[in-house]
């Protein structure tokens, strides 16, 4: 009894944070990540804290506790990357950050040298790869947290004039109102893991208000437009896959991914999860005339999703798998004899207009929504509400298709259109 009342301030944290819609399922090694990254008084604070950003005096009448305080706890916390804070219309809103994208990457976006990285990195990498329990968690259901950019140079001209802003990576980057970019948390864990990536480490790219959080926190440095194309640019000649926030407007990232160290990537690498990461709306095809079965692309492909097979007469081509395929043109990019090119998918992938959408569409498809709509843990009602929403999404799938599926369209424009009035009052 005594080791469980000394854990409870961790088990409570674990299932506040299992309630957003990628979670953290229970186990050893996400305790000990917990315990690393929170002190006890900290993981109580993040266990209360409520799952939509709300202002510090709503905070301290939840929490009980003085404003100054709770801000100067909040405050540090914020600096550790546990916590979130950012001002609309003057006030200060704070919120709990996720596992992913959340903390788990604040940990390796800059180097703590007050944590011991190299425990962290083994503890972060078993929890995430050992097993299949993490992706299968936080790679269920449609809306993923990421999209695939294909490299623009790769598309032909035809199509390239077809292509809309929010598929252009430097499109993204140039109307920016704030860029900054810090360490690759995949590549920086690998590296204290054991396994060192060859590819570029300063990369992760953060935009607009993400960007401002990065760099007021220090876990990146504010760059240009051109600096922020010029990264772009180098990971592409280095075969990676360009990976933003899966949105249409107000894109807060850009991810420069290698198929070795990504976690979206390795989901589908090793746990086999297809649909990890979003692909773009472009397909590579190849040249059979031209193909000269180098396989220079199949090595460049970050998923696997080509090889070399013989045809007639002795000869060889490269076969792609479609439905692998993540239409990023790494592959292109390798290709020396202009056998590849790229074509668009018959069906267009839909993108959420911005991240409250996609956030919303996320909770929904993952039985979750019901923990930000009744998120208030004295009051009866709530409590009462979010049973009972939860109860209805935690049927068997055939039985809760039924139900949800006529009010999902409907359900989603709504909360959409409320969360959007109320971040605009704010």
């Amino acid at each position: 009894m005594g080791h469980l009342a000394m854990q409870k301030p961790y088990l409570d944290l674990q299932q506040r944070l299992h309630k957003n819609p990628i979670g953290a399922p229970a186990a050893e090694e996400l305790f000990e990540i917990l315990r690393l990254r929170f002190t006890e008084e900290e993981a109580q604070i993040g266990a209360r804290l409520p799952m939509t950003p709300a202002p510090l005096e709503t905070l301290a009448r939840r929490l009980g506790q003085e404003p100054e305080r709770l801000e100067a706890a909040l405050e540090r916390m914020a600096e550790k990357g546990l916590v979130l804070d950012f001002r609309t219309n003057g006030k200060l809103f704070y919120m709990l950050a996720p596992t992913v994208i959340g903390f788990f990457e604040f940990t390796f976006m800059r180097l703590h040298k007050e944590l011991p990285n190299k425990k962290l990195a083994d503890l972060l990498s078993a929890y995430m790869f050992d097993d299949r329990t993490f992706s299968d968690n936080a790679f269920r259901a449609e809306t993923q947290i990421g999209r695939v950019i294909a490299h623009e140079k790769t598309l032909p001209d035809d199509v390239r004039s077809e292509i809309l802003p929010y598929e252009q990576a430097t499109e993204i980057l140039k109307t920016a109102k704030l860029r900054a970019v810090g360490l690759c948390y995949c590549r920086h864990k690998a590296m204290h893991h054991g396994n060192p990536c060859k590819k570029p480490m300063e990369t992760c790219t953060t935009l607009n208000g993400s960007a401002d959080w990065a760099i007021r926190r220090g876990f990146g440095r504010e760059i240009s437009a051109e600096e922020a194309i010029e990264i772009a640019a180098l990971t592409r000649d280095n075969y990676m896959v360009h990976i933003a926030d899966n949105v249409k407007n107000d894109v807060s990232f850009i991810c420069h991914c290698c198929g070795c160290c990504c976690g979206m990537l390795k989901a589908i690498n090793v746990h086999g999860i297809q649909t990890a990461v979003h692909t773009s709306n472009f397909l590579a095809t190849v040249d059979d005339d031209k193909c000269k079965a180098c396989a220079r692309c199949v090595k460049a492909c970050p998923v696997m999703a080509m090889e070399v097979v013989p045809l007639k007469f002795g000869t060889a081509s490269v076969r792609i798998d479609e439905e692998l395929c993540l239409g990023c043109g790494a592959c292109n990019v390798a290709c020396k004899n202009n056998a590849l090119s790229m074509k668009a998918r018959a069906k267009r992938v839909f993108t959420p207009e911005d991240n409250i959408e996609r956030l919303i569409r996320s909770a929904v498809e993952r039985g979750t929504v019901h923990h930000m709509l009744f998120d208030d843990p004295d009051s009866v009602s709530s409590r009462s509400m979010n049973r009972a929403l939860g109860a209805l999404l935690a049927l068997p799938v055939t039985k809760r298709l039924l139900a949800v599926d006529q009010i999902k369209s409907t359900f989603v424009r709504t909360i959409v259109a409320g969360a959007k009035k109320q971040a605009a009052d704010a």
